[in-house]
């Protein structure tokens, strides 16, 4: 027998960190949150930086990419190729199928098993990067999207951990 307690989450409380779908937004307004820039040339890393002060509407903390990630939420921008390749590196999962290679650009949220947030962005070339400054920060609600230009062509929330009690 098992029951299901407030199944719409219309109680107000405290969520538990894995029952709410991780979205942008969680690495966009944590004041602790660390930034890694991919791009190592100085357009490119420029343009990766005004994306990230964009994001997070303050001068972001910018750490080596070399550096191991902590418990903070942390917000990786960087070209296609630099992504795949420092995920691969980290064992982590690779861009999701939701979005694969679609547009020009994409962005998408990993969540921990211990709340924390990792959230991707991934352009193409310099210019998809540049195209995400102005409209990307408006789509804090999601847990991936991408985009062709400016222009979001697919976005979406992962669906929700729902925890389960069951009652013997």
């Amino acid at each position: 027998m098992s029951v299901s307690l407030d199944p719409d989450l219309r109680l107000f409380r405290q969520l538990a960190p894995n029952e709410a779908p991780p979205i942008l937004r969680e690495v966009m307004v944590n004041p602790t949150t660390e930034t890694i820039l991919l791009p190592d040339n100085g357009e490119t890393r420029k343009i990766a930086e005004t994306l990230a002060n964009q994001l997070q509407q303050r001068t972001p903390k910018i750490i080596p990419a070399s550096q191991q990630l902590s418990l903070a939420p942390t917000l990786v921008i960087g070209l296609q190729q630099e992504i795949d390749v420092w995920l691969a590196a980290r064992n982590l999962p690779i861009r999701p199928t939701e979005i694969g290679h679609k547009g020009t650009a994409q962005a998408w949220i990993l969540a921990h098993s211990d709340g924390s947030s990792l959230a991707i962005v991934s352009a193409q070339d310099v210019a998809s990067l540049e195209a995400l400054v102005r409209p990307l920060p408006h789509y804090g609600r999601q847990s991936y999207i991408a985009f062709d230009g400016q222009q979001a062509i697919e976005k979406g929330i992962w669906p929700m951990q729902v925890q389960k009690i069951m009652i013997e």
